[in-house]
This record gives structure tokens, sequence and C-alpha cells, in this order.
């Protein structure tokens, strides 16, 4: 069988739809880098790749299996097509979109575009808008002429989207007002808790309905649901209320044999010795030094101090306390919480 008889089932149309569809199946990663930002390439070149492959088990079902004898398979080919392009329109709109409405952001030396209040909102409207357009068409596509028929399909839909809206018209509007209020755009360090535990993160990127960070103590991504991050209450520390920079503390217990101008002496000159070494801080302010607590065993010294790097906040808190932990042992300061024993503090059994 030569290769003309076997193709002879297809139409010229056929096979035009069938090389075009090819063509964009093995172009669909490079469209969405083009049209997408790094992190949603994948998703959408995999929904065009299937697309694409079912428009053309479509039409090759409808040639050789069925010999163009059912309506049926055209009308699905076609709205396979409708629904291709609306996802391409809706790239292609939101691209624009993003380039005039969204902020540019220079990291590691390179530039990116991510999302405003202005360009998800835009977004939404013209995935919304496409999204209705195409489902008409597809409607009318499929025989649904009347307003009777194509208003119970579309019903059905709508009652869809009410009976989910509780799993994702939450998360969709607190990204919104995240977005809105720049509490925490990308690549500021945000700290908050959740489930009890004190998390300091990078926000990475917000999403439609999450918002993805990376987690500085553990070195991992977080990926939270917006409405429950806003929950959290957010703490931006990229914002300083001080042009000093971010004011972090320390606290350390030490016992009350050590007079105070004796902890003061051992700590500045720990940052001393941190500063030419390190220049983890801000060395113009001089660190603060101030009584926190007075316990019954140990006086809480609290030392204060300014950075800027906050993406380092953790590691410049990890180096301070190496070099305070070296200074005191070598000034006869122990930072180990004084016990009773150590206080000789006499305990006297009482007398029954």
């Amino acid at each position: 069988m030569n290769l003309p008889l076997i193709l002879s089932p297809l139409s010229e149309l056929d096979l035009v739809t069938i090389s075009v569809s090819a063509l964009l199946f093995f172009a669909a990663r490079p469209i969405c880098s083009l049209l997408n930002d790094s992190d949603g390439v994948t998703t959408r070149a995999s929904m065009m790749r299937i697309l694409n492959a079912l428009i053309i088990i479509a039409i090759l079902t409808d040639a050789y299996l069925l010999q163009h004898k059912s309506e049926v398979t055209s009308q699905i080919t076609r709205s396979l097509m409708v629904l291709y392009f609306a996802v391409v329109a809706t790239q292609i709109i939101n691209f624009f979109v993003r380039q005039r409405f969204g902020k540019k952001r220079i990291t590691n030396n390179s530039t990116s575009i991510s999302d405003t209040y202005s360009s998800r909102g835009l977004s939404l409207i013209v995935a919304t808008v496409v999204t209705l357009i195409a489902l008409i068409s597809c409607l009318r596509i499929l025989g649904f002429n009347s307003l009777l028929e194509a208003g119970g399909a579309l019903g059905i839909a709508g009652i869809a989207l009410a009976m989910t809206q509780a799993a994702w018209a939450p998360d969709i509007i607190a990204g919104l007002i995240i977005l809105n209020s720049r509490l925490c755009e990308e690549g500021d360090v945000v700290q908050f808790n959740m489930d009890g535990d004190k998390i300091i993160a990078s926000v990475f990127r917000t999403k439609l309905f999450h918002t993805e960070l990376l987690d500085l103590s553990n070195n991992h991504r977080l990926m939270i649901r917006n409405n429950k991050l806003r929950d959290f209450g957010i703490q931006n520390l990229s914002r300083f209320a001080s042009a000093k920079g971010l004011r972090e503390l320390m606290l350390f217990n030490i016992g009350y044999e050590h007079s105070k101008s004796d902890v003061e002496g051992m700590i500045q000159r720990a940052f001393i010795e941190c500063d030419k070494a390190e220049g983890a801080r801000e060395e113009q302010f001089a660190p603060e030094i101030m009584v926190y607590d007075t316990a019954d065993y140990a006086v809480t010294w609290a030392v204060y101090y300014y950075i800027k790097d906050v993406k380092r906040l953790l590691a410049i808190k990890q180096i301070f306390r190496a070099y305070i932990l070296e200074e005191s042992i070598r000034s006869g300061i122990s930072l180990s919480t004084p016990d009773l024993q150590s206080n000789n503090v006499t305990i006297t059994e009482q007398s029954s």
C-alpha cells in the first residue's frame, strides 16, 4: 500500500489541520516560554499539547473509523480547535497585560515581570471573557442553538462553579488583596506563625490560588493558600520602619555575679571582632545592650542590632551568637542559666 492510498480517506483540509496541529504540538513549549513566566510554562504547554493530540485523534477517527459519516466527530474537532485558540488567545492577551501593568524586577542580573493588583485583575477578566466566548461557541458548534438549550448548558456550568466557589473564590480574593496591599511582594522576607511554628521565608511568587515561599531556615519551598496566609498575620521584615534597617534582638541569660560593665564590655568586644571579620550588620550603629528581665537565677540581657541584608537574617544571628560565645569564654562569663546549686542556694526540707 503506497502513501497516497493510506492518506486517501483524509481531505486536504484534514491534512492541513493535522500538519498544523503536529507543528504546534512540538512548538507548544517555546510558545509558552515566550508568553509566560518560567513557573507556568510546563502546565500551559501540556494543556496545548493535549488539545493538539485530541484534534489529531478526532480527525483520524472521523476519517478512518467513521469514514466521515458522523457529524459528531466533526463537531468535536471544531470545538477542540475553539478551545485551543481560546487557550492561546488568553496567553497572548495576558502577556501584553503583564507587560503594561506588571512590575519589573531585577534579580540575579536578570529582569522579570511580576503580577500586580492591576495585571492580576485584568488577567482574570480576560480569562473570564475568553472562556465565556469559547463556551458559547462550542455550544453552538455542538448544536445547542436555542436559547433554552444554551442557557441550560451554561446553567449547569454556573451551578458547578457556585457549588465549588468556597474552594477557590476566597483564595482568588485573598491573592488580589495581597497584591493590592503590597504587604508581601516577590523577594520580600516575611515572618508568620504556622501551626505554632515561627516561619521566616522569602516570597517567591503570589499565584492565583496560593503563594509560594522559600523557607530561609530549612531552604525548601512552601505552598500556602492565599486565604490562609492572610489569616496567619504577616510581618514583612523587608519593609524597615527605620532608615537604620531591621532591628533584631538576641537574648542571653547571665548570672547576677557579673556587673553591667562586664557584660556590656564582653558583648561589645564580640561585636568588634565580628565586624572586622564578617561585616554583617550596620556597623555605624552601635549595638544596644540593656536588661530585658531580672529572673530568679539570672539576668536576661537583650542585645539589639541593625541589619539590611534580611535574607541572611538567620545566618547573621548565628554568626553573632558564635562570636559572643567565644568572647564569653575568654572573659569568664558563662552564658548558661545558673541553677540553684551554682548559686549556693540551700534547700531545706520542711519539718514534719
